[in-house]
């Protein structure tokens, strides 16, 4: 390799790494303002008068809009570029907040969560960028640094929401909506496009809402649909977990509300690390179906006897499991269905996954409250493991090629 040739390499590795690094901060940021806002919602909208039905709903519209949005969010970033679309995203997310600080009835706090909902679809978009600007065997590593980016925003949102919300519930709403728009002018300044427009010519409603129309087919008989499913199930077990957890961990581990906290910073932290370190050193030597085996089967070892035991340390211990397998397997997936995927259709087929993934959080919580009301903590967490190994059986049907899974 010339001087010449290698110093254009460099030049390549570098650029992609600051952009990388914008990226990851425009995620985080956008993730934290969601981790300060949302563990307070149903105490928010408990104040406003909401039953629990109400606060069920305004929990579920905001996954069903970004199962909405998304696809069509990815096809707009392919033909449009991805930088207007996160950039609009950013827009929409501080607006959903002023909205949600604003809120004084049921239909304006339901309306805030459709709108960021919304914005959310724009999660696919993030890996579209990272697949036009990493090559395929830094993917996985790139698609782990966006994980990393939800798993900080989650472990450090709900502890500053807790200090800002101690006099007023609007205050840590507030603080959001202005880090995020302060997020959206260090992206306008610093995040460059990584998929330049296609062409001139706009798009009609009917080919945006196209994505939206076969979405059905899509999920189910796409060449990746097996990938989609592996997703889906693998974000059902998590929903599962994330929904029951502050309820079994005071019943069986006698934890309180401070410890509870702490405990699902710790799961955070866990998979915060796995995805933005751990698995840029295994993906090295090990490729993402075996990382997604192995992800659903220590999954599935953390959750399935969890409820099962009533010492805090073991507790750490499956925790510890579960955030790990989580944490390699999620962006696995979403790397090996980005490298099977053409460079032109990149956000719409990420779209369709984040989409599949989006409809497991709009059911996983309404199963695992009904199953664990009937059957009681040590056979909903039982459950749970068996999605979770559900998925390791259907990853052992997928092979690591370039061809459809």
């Amino acid at each position: 390799m010339s001087a010449q040739t290698e110093a254009v390499v460099q030049t390549s590795k570098g650029q992609t790494r600051a952009s990388l690094t914008v990226l990851f901060a425009t995620v985080f940021v956008d993730l934290l303002g969601f981790g300060i806002v949302i563990p307070f919602l149903p105490m928010y909208a408990e104040r406003l008068g909401v039953n629990t039905a109400g606060i069920g709903l305004i929990l579920s519209i905001y996954s069903l809009m970004q199962f909405v949005a998304a696809p069509i969010l990815g096809r707009i970033s392919d033909q449009v570029g991805r930088r207007p679309v996160i950039m609009l995203g950013l827009l929409g997310s501080s607006l959903s907040y002023f909205i949600y600080g604003f809120a004084n009835s049921f239909p304006v706090l339901l309306l805030s969560r459709g709108v960021h909902g919304i914005c959310a679809g724009t999660v696919s978009t993030a890996q579209a960028y990272v697949a036009d600007t990493t090559s395929a065997r830094e993917r996985a590593h790139g698609m782990g640094l966006i994980g990393a980016a939800f798993g900080l925003g989650f472990v450090l949102g709900p502890g500053i929401g807790g200090i800002l919300g101690r006099s007023d519930l609007r205050v840590p709403v507030f603080f959001a909506a202005a880090i995020t728009l302060l997020n959206l002018l260090f992206a306008a300044l610093r995040l460059p496009e990584s998929h330049p427009p296609s062409g001139t010519r706009r798009l009609a409603l009917r080919e945006l809402a196209e994505p939206l129309r076969i979405l059905p087919r899509q999920l189910t008989r796409h060449r990746m649909a097996r990938l989609f499913l592996i997703a889906f199930l693998a974000t059902f077990a998590m929903a599962m977990f994330e929904t029951t957890f502050a309820i079994m961990a005071p019943a069986v581990y006698r934890s309180s509300a401070v410890e509870v906290g702490y405990l699902l910073a710790y799961a955070g932290l866990v998979q915060a690390v796995t995805q933005g370190y751990l698995l840029r050193k295994v993906v090295k030597r090990i490729d993402e179906t075996r990382l997604i085996r192995a992800g659903m089967i220590l999954f599935a070892i953390g959750m399935t006897p969890m409820a099962s035991f009533h010492r805090h340390a073991v507790l750490l211990l499956w925790l510890a499991l579960l955030s790990l397998g989580y944490g390699l397997a999620n962006p696995s997936i979403a790397s090996l269905i980005s490298r099977r995927t053409g460079q032109h259709l990149q956000g719409e087929v990420l779209g369709i996954n984040q989409s599949a993934m989006a409809v497991a959080r709009i059911i996983g919580p309404l199963v695992a409250g009904v199953f664990y009301g009937a059957t009681g903590p040590t056979w909903a967490y039982a459950a749970g493991g068996g999605v979770a190994l559900a998925a390791f059986l259907i990853a052992r049907g997928v092979s690591n090629g370039p061809s459809g899974g």
